[in-house]
């Protein structure tokens, strides 16, 4: 099976979060994998209509990208769409509390749309990759 990710032809530059918003990184992610041939449908911030409740739809796509803790780490996934497709997505998963009361954490960061599974894989391999966590 070819994947796009794995190609020797495809240069793939790791991205520099520092300093960017969510919505830097979606658009640096989205050209990148443009120029791959893995466009997807699209890939946005998680909470692409900026709502107020960050809590729930995660940090509006204006919010600096995150810095991780010790116990915290990206998470680059694939599920099968609602409708049509299949969605990617980029959280920020960690541990909250001391031992004895550890909780784990998850936080809506990234979230796309591809019309193939193998399209889907390919983009998140290359996703992960981009993030230097493959």
């Amino acid at each position: 099976m070819f994947d796009v990710a794995e190609a020797s032809a495809i240069t793939l530059t790791p991205i520099e979060t520092k300093g960017r918003t969510l919505f830097e990184v979606a658009d640096f992610i989205r050209r990148q994998l443009r120029s791959a041939g893995l466009e997807p449908e699209w890939l946005n911030a998680a909470n692409f209509m900026d709502d107020n409740n960050e809590a729930l739809y995660g940090p509006k796509s204006s919010r600096q990208w995150p810095e991780f803790g010790a116990r915290e780490r990206l998470a680059v996934s694939v599920h099968r769409g609602w409708s049509e497709g299949w969605a990617i997505f980029v959280d920020r998963v960690g541990y909250t509390g001391d031992a004895s009361n550890l909780v784990t954490t998850v936080q809506k960061l990234l979230v796309g749309k591809t019309l193939t599974e193998r399209q889907a894989w390919n983009s998140v391999r290359a996703i992960s990759k981009m993030f230097d966590i493959a």
